[in-house]
């Protein structure tokens, strides 16, 4: 089985999106760093389930080769989804007898340019047309640890992902893709028809990956959509809107119990929610 590990959105100015990120987010960034080989640059929140990683072009590389594309048909976007396993020998076993054709681990490694730490880990890569579209891959931390949290700075700071919204034509392929050969639990599926299709959450290190299946999406599967958890709303969406933050006014979600309200700037262009769950 494998988790969401972190979750990539390109920007084009990291300085300006590190600064609304952290504003946004009420949490001073984990992590700043540089990856020559790579042709990127990145900054990194760690939250209390996975790290969301602001990454720009710096360079020539496969990454700043990413980003510019993505830049370019898309514009600042959520542009990755990268799973995570504490097993390399068990994560690729599973997924080569389901089918995903995935390559041996890479190393990689990454130092923080104000503390001067360092991380290491290993990728395993497969073609994007795997996941219908998005780009993705697997990460073995060799020390997870390494990466700090990301320090709350105000009040009512985001604690977690709630969510990740992916849309596809196909919900075989997703349950394929994401249940088989990621080896991520199915927790529920329900048609919704509103929307005219069916609604999939693949659930795992406290968070679910949301997938929207339905005929009025592309041939290509899109990342789409965020949300983020906050213990108590009202606090954080005061901060919000006290930092000039355009916020909605907090409501009642759709699952009951919950309140949400949507975040509308300083978050590169990311439709983001924000959501409370009800207290045990």
């Amino acid at each position: 089985m494998s988790v969401v590990d972190h979750i990539i959105i390109a920007v084009a100015d990291l300085e300006a999106a590190s600064q609304d990120y952290a504003l946004m987010l009420g949490r001073a960034p984990s992590w700043r760093g540089t990856h020559p080989d790579y042709g990127s640059a990145n900054t990194l929140f760690r939250l209390e389930n996975c790290y969301l990683e602001l990454l720009a072009a710096n360079g020539e590389g496969w990454a700043g080769d990413m980003i510019k594309n993505v830049l370019e048909t898309r514009g600042q976007s959520l542009c990755a989804l990268v799973f995570g396993t504490e097993d390399c020998d068990a994560f690729l076993d599973n997924a080569r007898a389901n089918g995903l054709d995935v390559a041996d681990p890479v190393a990689g490694h990454g130092v923080d340019d104000a503390s001067g730490a360092a991380r290491s880990w290993r990728n395993m890569h497969w073609e994007q047309s795997a996941a219908r579209g998005i780009f993705s891959f697997c990460i073995c931390h060799d020390d997870l640890s390494a990466l700090p949290m990301a320090e709350p700075t105000g009040a009512g700071a985001m604690s977690a992902v709630d969510h990740v919204v992916v849309q596809t034509k196909s919900a075989d392929a997703a349950k394929k893709f994401y249940g088989d050969q990621l080896g991520i639990r199915l927790a529920l599926e329900h048609d919704v028809p509103d929307w005219g299709g069916t609604q999939l959450f693949f659930r795992t290190n406290s968070m679910s990956v949301e997938v929207i299946a339905s005929d009025k999406t592309g041939d290509d599967d899109n990342l789409w959509g965020l949300a983020l958890k906050t213990d108590d709303i009202v606090v954080t969406q005061k901060r919000l809107s006290y930092a000039g933050i355009k916020v909605s006014d907090v409501r009642d979600g759709r699952k009951p119990g919950t309140k949400v309200c949507t975040i509308k700037s300083h978050v590169m262009d990311v439709p983001t929610l924000l959501i409370e769950h009800p207290k045990n």
